[in-house]
């Protein structure tokens, strides 16, 4: 029997890989290499990996030819790896944040079914890759897909292995933090290891920290990040470590950098936004995820199970299964519930009061809240909790209301509805894709009626169906029309500069996107003043100048003592200005 039983449980879970990778194929496939890099991010690490594969270099990174210490290496391998199977282009830089986040999707759902069931584990991959700012971030060339499957695999290891009062997980989870490390830095072993020790101490088991094994595990740790972070360390003479740790990290935590700063709060608010459409659960599943946490069992509701008998799956794209009796297990138990809410609470409380706030410093506590909501749904489809009447239809209320968000949103964001002021950053063209709203306010119907006639299997199905249709509509499309309003590629076009066999230099005034780098191919210097832009003019080698119009025409023009003219221009929505290519040589045409 039980090569038959591990025969049929390797068939589920091939189905449910299936239907989870192509789920996230659908979200972060499309469009993907479409639209020109986003800056900053984009900019930077799509040029820095560019360098050093053009510098022939694994260790020292640079952006625009200069040593870039904001951030380890580990996405410039994969991106330069990337290039290296497929070109250098936006495609392949973000190549490797959407392989990251399928991977991802397949441990988070490996770690809810080890923890609950099947049914848990499968909807929370479908939670988590089609919540909406996962989805963003998988199509972006940043790290923080990346961190985000460290971090789960750093997880998932330790769950795995310390089952049972085992010891087994100090070794596999000081591995899995030292890819973390090499991704982002210290946080990727400080904030796991917080987890761990609220977790233990919520146990009462802290004496399991008290354990030889952690010099072994310390010595597999620096084994991991040791060659490189000694090596850019030897080879830059400790500036690199210097400017990460003490500039990157130190100086970001305790005051805000780059003007991104936030109130406390400011991170739970944004979760509301950016957890969407699943945020319409969001304060449930936390919710009674706390009270699992607190050994409070649930309680069955025989009644309601009478309901969710009627329920058919039929048609859906997929099929949440029900608990085996194997599953079902002896008993509740709090563990999991524990581990998720110290998971997904040291995130939160760290980067709240963290001076420097940006919404992607929360990306990895989404995978915990994505299980907590799996569980959540899947708890009360199988009648395992008894709830207030009103929280699942105020649940499919906040479900129609996002979507009548987001399709006034996009309406005037694409001035249709034009209340902004005249000087306002619209994107014309957009309006059309406001239709993008019906898809939760049509889920949300299917919804209602389902509750209402107790069909709680297609309630479910219709939540995760229409947060694939709707996230992945979300990601794929409004980004096409908004990319003509970004500056640097059509800039970087119209005036020639990417032209490798010309001789030219390039400089800009007043106005930088670090994309400019990576579509030119070349360094671009900085002129802080007009009396730098003349002398950058007056060398007989063609200079290029990137500068706003505005800036052009009232300070630095006048001041010129050779001939220039404009060869290009184009609108830029991030300055909301129409910025220019001026050169001094003459005889340039301008466009391509």
């Amino acid at each position: 029997m039980l090569p038959a039983l591990e025969g049929a449980d390797m068939r589920e879970r091939v189905r449910d890989y299936v239907v989870l990778v192509a789920a996230a194929a659908l979200l972060t496939l499309p469009n993907l290499g479409a639209p020109s890099l986003w800056d900053v991010d984009e900019g930077v690490n799509a040029e820095a990996a560019r360098e050093m594969r053009e510098n022939d270099t694994w260790v020292i990174p640079t952006f625009n030819f200069k040593l870039r210490t904001a951030k380890p290496v580990m996405l410039y391998w994969l991106q330069r790896i990337s290039y290296a199977a497929f070109g250098v282009n936006e495609w392949s830089a973000r190549l490797p944040s959407v392989l990251a986040s399928w991977a991802t999707a397949l441990l988070v759902y490996e770690l809810a079914r080890r923890m609950f069931n099947r049914a848990t584990g499968l909807l929370a991959g479908i939670v988590l890759v089609s919540a909406l700012e996962v989805c963003v971030l998988a199509h972006a060339a940043t790290p923080d897909a990346v961190l985000l499957l460290f971090t789960v695999l750093t997880f998932y290891l330790f769950w795995a292995r310390h089952e049972n009062g085992s010891r087994r997980w100090w070794v596999p989870t000081a591995a899995a933090c030292g890819l973390a490390v090499l991704t982002k830095g210290p946080v990727g072993v400080a904030l796991p290891g917080l987890v761990l020790l609220l977790y233990f101490a919520w146990n009462r088991e802290l004496g399991r920290l008290l354990d030889r094994k952690i010099f072994r595990a310390l010595l597999v740790f620096l084994l991991v990040i040791g060659p490189w972070y000694g090596l850019v360390t030897a080879e830059t003479r400790g500036q690199w470590l210097r400017s990460f740790l003490g500039n990157e990290n130190l100086n970001r935590f305790v005051s805000p950098m780059q003007n991104h700063h936030g109130p406390l709060y400011y991170h739970a608010a944004a979760l509301m936004v950016l957890f969407v459409p699943w945020s319409a659960f969001l304060l449930a599943a936390v919710w009674y995820g706390i009270r699992g946490a607190k050994n409070l069992p649930p309680s069955p509701l025989p009644s309601e199970r009478e309901g969710t008998a009627e329920s058919s799956s039929q048609g859906a794209s997929f099929e949440l299964p029900r608990p085996s009796g194997s599953e079902l297990g002896d008993g509740f138990s709090p563990r999991p519930f524990r581990f998720l809410v110290c998971w997904f609470g040291s995130y939160l409380v760290f980067f709240s009061v963290a001076a420097t706030k940006l919404p992607n410093y929360i990306l990895p506590l989404y995978p915990a809240l994505a299980i907590l909501t799996a569980r959540f749904l899947i708890r009360w489809r199988d009648g395992e909790l008894q709830l207030p009447k009103w929280l699942m239809p105020a649940g499919v209320a906040g479900l129609a209301f996002t979507a009548l968000a987001v399709g006034l949103g996009i309406l005037i964001a694409g001035n249709t509805v034009p209340v902004l002021p005249p000087t306002a950053r619209t994107f014309p063209g957009l309006g059309p894709w406001a239709v993008i709203g019906l898809v939760p306010l049509a889920t949300a119907v299917v919804m209602a009626f389902a509750l209402r006639a107790g069909n709680r299997d297609r309630f479910v199905h219709a939540a995760g169906i229409g947060a694939v249709v709707f996230t992945g509509l979300t990601a794929a499309f409004p980004a096409l029309v908004i990319d003509p309003y970004k500056a640097p590629k059509e800039l970087v076009r119209a005036s020639g500069v990417d032209d490798p066999s010309r001789d030219v230099r390039l400089a800009h005034c007043d106005w930088f996107q670090p994309s400019v780098v990576f579509y030119a191919r070349r360094e671009v210097v900085e002129m802080m003043n007009a009396e730098k832009v003349a002398e950058f003019f007056s060398l007989p080698t063609p200079g290029y100048l990137f500068i706003p119009e505005k800036t052009w025409t009232e300070r630095v023009e006048p001041k010129m003592t050779v001939p220039t003219q404009v060869v290009a221009k184009h609108y830029d929505f991030y300055r909301n200005c129409d910025v220019l290519v001026v050169t001094n040589n003459v005889t340039a045409t301008a466009g391509r």
